[in-house]
C-alpha cells in the first residue's frame, strides 16, 4: 500500500534568467514523519520550500520539470484552494501571511472563509489554546506582540484547517528557547497524532531525538539521510544538535572601557520596573530573556523612542539602532547610497564595503539583495557611523552557520569604537561574542555577570529555565 504523502520525482527549477535553482530533486515522505530540510544560504533550501507549498510555480516565475505529487495527486492537477486544504505553511516572516490584526480572528479567519459553524469555530479555538498555550494571547492586537508571540499564532494557524501536512519556514528564527523547546513538544504531539510535518530551518536542536528524515540541500543538489543519525554522522557543517556541549573560547573582557549609557530606575508601563543599567565602550553586553520579556521595549528606552515613564535615561548622543527586520530602516536608492547617508566619505565606505564582501552589490538597491546581504549592509552603517553604542536586536536571525560566525566577528569588531547591546535568543552566537549577560524577566534584571567559564553554568541555567513547562 502507497505510504508516501509527498514525493519528489527529478524536481527541477530555475528561476528565469537565471542558472540558480534546484535539480534533479528526488525523494519520499511518509504520513507521520517529521522532516527536516536545511542547508545553508543559498544552498536551494527556500526554493525546495516554495515548490512544495505551491509558491512555485502559482506566484513564482521560472521553468519547473518533473513531477510532485500530495497524497498520490500531481501538484500541477491540484488548484491553489485545494492545495491548501492538504498543507498548512508558516513563512518565516509571521507578518507576511496574517490577515488581520486581531489573534482571534487571525485563528479563526481561514474557518470562516470555509464555512465552518460557530460552535465548529469555538471548540476548533479552544483545542488550538491548549495545544499552543495561547492563553494570554487570544483577542489581542497583533501588532502589539513580541515577534516571538506573533510566530506563535501564525504556528497555531497554520493547523486550523486540520491540514495533515505542515510547513514550517525557520519557526525557532524568532522564539526563544523556551518557546523553541515548546515548539519541539508541539511537533511530537502533532506528529504522534499523524501530522506529517516539514521543518525548514537552520537552527535544529528543539528536534533533537524527533527527526525522522533529514533533506540536506547543497547547490542546489539533494542529500537525503533516512535517520537523524545518519545526518549527524555525515559530520556536515551546521548549527549543532546539542548547544550546550560547544567549546567555544571567551571573548576577552575589557571592563575598562568609559560609560557610554546608564539607565536608573527606569518604569514603562508593565513592562519595565525599576531598570538600572550601565553600558561601558569595548564591553559586548548581551539581553536575553523570554519572547515578551521587554527587551526590545529596553532597548527603544535607549534610543530614546521610547519616553519612560519614571526614571533616567542618560546617554552620550544617541544609539545606531539595528533592527531585527532590516527592511523598516533601509531607505537608499543602492547599497552605496544607503552608507552615504550615514558618512558621506568615500575611503571608509570602500573600506567597509571590502571587509563585508559587499563591493560588488554597491549600486544594487537595498529591497533586492539577500537577508543575509541585507544584515551585513546594516553592520556596515553600523561601522560607519559615529554614535557610541550600537544595538542590535537578534542579528542572526535566520542565519546559517557560515553567516552567524560571520556575524560574530564583525560584531565583535564594533567593540573596539564602541558600545554594544546585543539582543538575542541564538545561544550558539550569544557564546562567541557575549563579555557580559543581562538576564530580562518580568520587567526586572534578574541576573547581570561576566561572562566566562566560571559563570557559563549561569547562562546556561538561565536557558534551561527558560523551557520550564508552564
Amino acid at each position: 500500500m502507497e505510504t508516501n504523502v509527498i514525493k519528489a520525482d527529478d524536481l527541477c527549477f530555475c528561476y528565469d534568467q537565471s542558472s540558480e535553482g534546484i535539480n534533479d530533486i528526488n525523494f519520499a515522505i511518509d504520513k507521520g514523519e517529521i522532516v527536516l530540510l536545511t542547508g545553508n544560504s543559498g544552498s536551494g533550501k527556500s526554493t525546495l520550500l516554495k515548490c512544495l507549498n505551491g509558491l512555485i510555480p502559482s506566484v513564482t516565475e521560472g521553468e519547473i520539470k518533473g513531477m510532485l505529487s500530495i497524497e498520490g495527486e500531481k501538484y500541477s492537477d491540484l488548484k491553489m484552494h485545494q492545495l491548501n486544504q492538504l498543507i498548512g505553511s508558516v513563512f518565516q516572516n509571521p507578518r507576511s501571511q496574517f490577515f488581520t490584526d486581531n489573534t482571534t480572528a487571525e485563528l479563526v479567519f481561514p474557518m470562516e472563509n470555509y464555512g465552518y459553524t460557530i460552535d465548529e469555530m469555538k471548540k476548533r479555538l479552544e483545542s488550538l489554546k491548549r495545544a499552543f498555550g495561547l492563553d494570554g494571547l487570544i483577542d489581542r492586537n497583533i501588532f502589539t506582540l513580541s515577534s516571538g508571540e506573533r510566530q506563535l499564532i501564525a504556528l497555531a494557524s497554520a493547523v486550523t484547517m486540520k491540514q495533515k501536512v505542515l510547513l514550517f519556514d525557520e519557526p525557532s528564527a524568532n522564539l526563544d528557547y523556551g518557546n523553541a523547546m515548546k515548539l519541539g513538544r508541539i511537533l511530537k504531539r502533532l506528529k504522534e497524532n499523524g501530522y506529517t510535518v516539514i521543518v525548514a530551518d537552520h537552527r535544529f536542536y528543539y528536534l533533537s531525538n524527533t527527526i525522522d528524515k533529514v533533506l540536506f540541500m547543497e547547490n542546489g543538489l539533494l542529500k537525503v539521510c533516512n535517520s537523524e543519525d545518519e545526518f549527524k554522522k555525515g559530520n556536515y557543517n551546521t548549527r549543532s544538535f546539542d548547544i550546550f556541549s560547544i567549546d567555544i573560547p571567551f571573548p576577552i573582557n575589557d571592563t575598562s572601557g568609559k560609560n557610554v549609557a546608564r539607565i536608573e530606575e527606569v518604569y514603562y508601563k508593565d513592562i519595565l520596573k525599576g531598570i538600572n543599567l550601565t553600558l561601558r565602550k569595548g564591553e559586548i553586553t548581551v539581553l536575553i530573556g523570554n519572547n515578551g520579556a521587554g527587551k526590545t521595549t529596553l532597548a527603544k528606552t535607549l534610543c530614546q523612542s521610547i519616553k519612560p515613564d519614571k526614571g533616567k535615561v542618560d546617554i552620550n548622543g544617541l544609539p545606531f539602532f539595528i533592527m531585527q527586520d532590516p527592511d523598516y530602516q533601509l531607505f537608499g536608492t543602492s547599497v552605496q547610497n544607503e552608507l552615504e547617508l550615514v558618512k558621506n566619505d568615500q575611503g571608509a565606505i570602500d573600506n567597509v564595503l571590502s571587509y563585508l564582501g559587499l563591493s560588488k552589490y554597491r549600486y544594487k538597491h537595498p529591497f533586492d539583495l539577500s537577508g543575509g546581504q541585507k544584515q551585513r549592509l546594516q553592520i556596515a552603517m553600523a561601522m560607519l557611523c559615529d554614535r557610541e553604542l550600537i544595538i542590535f536586536d537578534e542579528p542572526t536571525s535566520g542565519l546559517d552557520v557560515y553567516s552567524m560566525l560571520s556575524v560574530s566577528e564583525q560584531v565583535k569588531k564594533l567593540r573596539e569604537k564602541a558600545g554594544v547591546l546585543v539582543i538575542s535568543h541564538d545561544y550558539e552566537f550569544i557564546r562567541h561574542v557575549a563579555n557580559r549577560i543581562i538576564y530580562l524577566n518580568n520587567g526586572v534584571i534578574e541576573k547581570d555577570f561576566i561572562l566566562d567559564r566560571t559563570t557559563l553554568s549561569e547562562l546556561n541555567n538561565i536557558f534551561i529555565k527558560m523551557q520550564e513547562e508552564e
